[in-house]
Formats: C-alpha cells, structure tokens, sequence
C-alpha cells in the first residue's frame, strides 16, 4: 500500500496501514525493517542488466522544474540500449505528473528517447499513476491489451525489490533489469535502502492485514 493523497482525497486505506506498520515497528524493536532492508541490499546486489523480453517497463520518477534526475536518466540510458541492439523491442513509460510540475514523467522519458533517436511509435504512456503500486496497476491494464506479457521492469537497484514485491502480488509475469551495471554501496545509499525497506514493509503489512479483515476493497488494490 502507498501513502499517497489520491487525486486530492485522503488515502485512508493507506494511512491506516501507515500506522500499523509504524506499530509493528515498535513492537518488534525495528526488526521487521532490518530484514526488509536486507531483501533491497540483497535484490540490488544481485539482479543483472539482461533484458531477454520484447516488451520493456521504464519506471519515471519525480521531475525537478521539469527535469530529469540523474537516478530516472540512468534507467533511460538503459532502455536506450537495449532499444538500440533490437529493434523489435517495444516500450512502456509509467508516470503522472506530480504536483507542481507541468510535464509527466513519462513524457519527460519519451521526449529524452526521442531526442536520442528512437522512433515514437515504438513508446506508449502511462501517465495517470502517482506511485509505484498505481504505475503497476495501470500498466498491468496496458499490457494485458497489448498482449505484452511477460515484461522487463527497468529501473535502479535500489527499487528493484519493491517493484517486484508488488509486480508478483499483482500476478504480473516479469523480469528485472538493473538499469546500473554493478551495485555500489555507500553510506550515502543507506537512507535509500532503509526507505525502500519502509516500502516494502508497509505494502506486506497492508497486504496482510487486508486478508486478515478479508476487506474485498483493500486487496483489490493491491492483488
């Protein structure tokens, strides 16, 4: 589960699970997210840069003034390349547009891809999700139209494990691609690792809970 405001409403679903993961924390001394941060250490050191599909899953991320990052034009370069040694492959870019900016982040992708000499007709946008679990949600609807399954979901290490955690709780067949060609841990990356690791925790926890209540609504969200 994400927590997100939803189109200006509040995600109570969300805040709710925000808070029982917060307990659970507490009553487990933080342990939970210990483990949960090793599984991101552990995903992000081991997956590959292979993508073996046809059909490819670019991830945006938040622009600046209506920029790239370094970490969304490093996931770029990747699709770049492997966009560039087969001509047959066909990309999905995943993105809203975040509050204060004027541009998608999907469009924002297609313009840098098209700058750098792929054809548009081989992009498609998804430009309605505010999150990770709405971009997989959405692009889940997608591909299943275009019969693109199975998928190659790109993006950094870092968020390899949570786009899979929620790509397997949604039945999505896919393949991870590290868009960085080795993992380099630092002590700069450590608060990314522990927020993925949040992530990834709060997502379970709402997950479980929904099957514990058996709250129809809650797992349609996230199964």
């Amino acid at each position: 589960m994400q927590f997100d405001p939803e189109r200006g409403r509040i995600d109570w679903d969300g805040l709710f699970t925000f808070l029982l993961t917060l307990l659970l924390m507490a009553a487990a001394v933080g342990i939970p997210l210990l483990i949960s941060t090793a599984y991101i250490y552990r995903t992000a050191r081991a997956q590959g840069t292979g993508c073996d599909h046809k059909s490819l899953l670019v991830f945006g991320k938040r622009l600046r003034n209506g920029q790239i990052d370094s970490d969304y034009e490093s996931r770029l370069a990747r699709v770049l390349t492997q966009m560039q040694q087969d001509a047959q492959t066909r990309l999905l870019l995943v993105g809203g547009v975040a509050p204060g900016e004027q541009l998608s982040e999907a469009q924002a992708g297609r313009d840098y891809l098209v700058s750098h000499g792929i054809s548009a007709d081989r992009l498609h946008l998804e430009q309605e999700s505010q999150n990770t679990l709405e971009n997989l949600r959405h692009a889940r609807s997608l591909l299943e139209q275009q019969h693109a399954f199975p998928v190659t979901l790109i993006s950094n290490r870092y968020h390899l494990a949570r786009i899979s955690t929620i790509a397997n709780s949604l039945g999505m067949t896919h393949q991870l691609c590290a868009c960085e060609e080795t993992f380099e841990p630092g002590f700069s990356l450590l608060p990314r690792l522990l927020m993925e690791g949040w992530y990834v925790l709060w997502f379970q926890t709402g997950k479980s809970w929904s099957r514990l209540i058996r709250s129809e609504r809650m797992l349609n969200r996230v199964t």
